[in-house]
């Protein structure tokens, strides 16, 4: 089991960075996280956040984002100054049954390895979200192979993931 911990504040304003109300292009965030791991479970407490702005990306429309080259170090830097995890956040326009698209599936394989390979192996997660809900995955012990992330708590909520991507087949 895995968990995402986060205050009811960062939680308000990452959605509404993610999904505004004129929502035109896709977004993303990033999570900065301190991750322990004790009775088999891996918690994941925020630590600091940081949108990505418009510059930030390479391609950035309704049905696809790619950050450049520039917004790619900069997290991983931060990540690796703070000894920190990060957690992915990027958000889909049309989705009834929120899930990562094969686009970020496809992403996930070359930039994943990477980002453990330059934490030391920390756990790397993502979440996608949209307006019905989200899905969440961690890679926690191979680069290859994510989990569940099984939780977010909020304050005293706790939200939990469609489960659509694992469910459909991760290739």
């Amino acid at each position: 089991m895995a968990v995402l911990v986060m205050p009811e504040d960062v939680y308000k304003n990452m959605w509404k960075h993610l999904l505004p109300k004129k929502m035109k292009y896709e977004q993303a965030a990033f999570l900065f996280v301190n991750a322990s791991q004790s009775a088999g479970e891996i918690k994941l407490e925020y630590r600091e956040w940081y949108a990505i702005p418009p510059r930030g990306f390479l391609i950035q429309s309704a049905g696809h984002i790619e950050l450049n080259d520039e917004t790619r170090a900069t997290v991983i830097k931060k990540a690796h100054d703070l000894q920190a995890c990060l957690v992915e956040f990027h958000s889909h326009l049309y989705s009834y049954e929120v899930g990562f698209s094969w686009s970020d599936i496809s992403g996930f394989k070359e930039f994943v390895p990477h980002v453990m390979w330059r934490l030391k192996g920390r756990p790397y997660a993502a979440v996608v979200v949209g307006k019905t809900g989200f899905d969440a995955l961690i890679w926690s012990k191979a680069a290859n192979l994510p989990e569940l992330l099984s939780e977010i708590h909020v304050g005293k909520r706790i939200l939990r993931p469609t489960g659509a991507t694992l469910r459909g087949g991760f290739e």
